[in-house]
């Protein structure tokens, strides 16, 4: 994958994606609490995201899958659900931040001083992404990217954050911390940058076929050497 990403590069830096939960801050439940306590007030209906999967997951798709276990099928429900979702999680974040990973802070520092363009390529929908982020300090390195939609696939997502990107960017490459954000990369023709600080070790994220596996984001020598190796 990773001749394919630099012929895509064509001499020019990369846009780097990324992820936020497990990837950027860490999974606390937060999210899936406020789903819980949303479902509640809309519907009565308690735990409705207890089994739901959420790792690679976003939003819409969580919505529908929660939906269609409990026959929600009014169409303005999606509508309701997520206003409710976001003054749930809003609440829930005022007191209790996801804490920021190891090493994350100084990894954007350093690359988009170093000249990469940053954008995300979440599972979150957008409103969502940047309370998670504002409250961590994060924000600001993210100016636009690819979020949550109705019938949304992942790849789809990593389409739209590269087609958000300011200066043009011929290609990408994704961080995640799930093999669903690998193979969605390795779909587009793009490298990826596999973190192990969610749910997903260093030997699953490998196996899913990463280019690249870091333990945690603290020594970005590895992913700057691969970086390198692109444009």
């Amino acid at each position: 994958m990773i001749e394919a990403a630099r012929r895509r590069c064509d001499q020019r830096l990369p846009l780097l994606i990324w992820d936020i939960d497990g990837t950027l801050l860490a999974v606390t439940g937060i999210g899936r609490r406020a789903m819980n306590e949303a479902f509640h007030e809309c519907y009565g209906i308690a735990g409705a995201f207890d089994i739901v999967d959420f790792a690679g997951a976003h939003d819409h798709a969580l919505w529908a899958e929660a939906a269609h276990r409990h026959q929600i099928c009014d169409g303005d429900s999606a509508a309701l659900f997520f206003h409710r979702y976001l003054r749930r999680l809003a609440a829930l974040l005022a007191a209790f931040p996801l804490p920021v990973l190891p090493g994350v802070v100084q990894a954007l520092s350093q690359l988009s001083a170093a000249g990469y363009e940053l954008a995300l390529g979440t599972g979150n929908i957008r409103p969502a992404a940047y309370l998670k982020l504002g409250r961590a300090g994060l924000a600001h390195f993210f100016p636009a990217g690819g979020f949550s939609s109705p019938g949304a696939s992942r790849q789809e997502i990593l389409d739209q954050a590269l087609q958000s990107s300011q200066r043009g960017a011929p290609c990408a490459v994704v961080i995640g911390d799930t093999p669903i954000d690998v193979r969605a990369a390795h779909a587009r023709g793009l490298a990826a940058v596999a973190v192990a600080t969610g749910r997903f070790s260093a030997s699953d994220l490998a196996q899913a076929g990463a280019d690249l596996v870091l333990d945690t984001l603290e020594d970005t020598k590895p992913l700057r050497h691969l970086l390198h190796a692109l444009p």
